[in-house]
C-alpha cells in the first residue's frame, strides 16, 4: 500500500471547478497522458477532478479493461464515490486507490455495497472522513467478499469503529489492514489484536 507520509494530494493545476467542455477536454487529456499502454492501469493521483470530473471519467470507453485505478487526491467526495460505484466501466477493478478524497460514511456505504466492485481485492481509503459511523458501515454492510487489503489510516476512527471492524464477519478473505493514525485508544488497539477478524491477518498496522 502507498505510504501516507509520501502522499501528494493535489497537483498545481486543479480542474475541480471546471465545467462543461473544458472539464471534459481536461479529463480526456489526463487519460491520454496517464493510461497505461495495455489499458489496464490508470493513475489519476492528484489531478483534483472532483465529482463533475468523475462523471466525465466513467463515461470514457477507453477504460473498460482497467484493473488498477488510482484516484488519490481528487476531491470526489461522497457524490463522486457514488458515481464511481455505479459505473460498470470499472467492473474489472482489482485495486482501487481513493486516499484523500473527502469521502465520508455515505460514500463508503455505496462503495462497499455496489455490485460493480465484486472483483476488488485492494481498497485504499486513507485520509478521508469515515469516522466511527463509516467504519461500522464497513463492518456491517461490506459486500466486497474478495477484499484482501484495506487501508483506513487517518479517518478519525475511534474505539467503536475499530472494534466493529475487528469483530466483523463481512471480510472472509481479508489479509492486511492499515488503520493507524486514527482516534482509537491504546486499550482498544491492544484488545482488537485478538478479535476474530484481526487475529487471522497476515499484516495489521494499528
Amino acid at each position: 500500500m502507498p505510504s501516507v507520509s509520501n502522499f501528494k494530494i493535489y497537483a498545481p493545476v486543479e480542474p475541480c471547478n471546471y465545467t462543461g467542455q473544458k472539464l471534459i477536454d481536461t479529463v480526456n487529456k489526463l487519460v491520454d497522458e496517464r493510461l497505461s499502454e495495455n489499458g489496464r492501469e490508470l493513475n489519476m493521483m492528484g489531478c483534483c477532478i472532483g465529482p463533475n470530473g468523475m462523471q466525465a471519467l466513467v463515461q470514457d470507453q477507453r477504460l473498460v479493461n482497467i484493473k488498477r485505478l488510482n484516484l488519490g487526491g481528487n476531491k470526489i467526495g461522497d457524490l463522486g464515490a457514488k458515481i464511481l460505484a455505479e459505473a460498470l466501466t470499472f467492473s474489472k477493478l482489482v485495486w482501487l486507490e481513493l486516499g484523500g478524497n473527502d469521502i465520508g460514511p455515505e460514500g463508503v456505504g455505496v462503495l462497499v455495497k455496489t455490485a460493480t466492485f465484486k472483483k476488488l481485492k485492494t481498497l485504499n481509503l486513507y485520509r478521508n472522513y469515515l469516522k466511527d459511523s463509516g467504519a461500522r458501515i464497513l463492518a456491517e454492510e461490506n459486500g466486497l467478499a474478495d477484499l484482501e487489503e484495506i487501508d483506513l489510516a487517518l479517518n478519525e476512527i475511534g474505539d467503536a469503529g475499530l472494534l466493529a471492524l475487528a469483530q466483523s464477519k463481512k471480510f472472509p478473505n481479508l489479509a492486511s489492514v492499515c488503520i493507524d493514525n486514527n482516534f482509537a485508544s491504546r486499550e482498544a488497539r491492544e484488545a482488537v489484536k485478538q478479535a476474530p477478524n484481526f487475529k487471522k491477518l497476515q499484516s495489521l498496522n494499528l
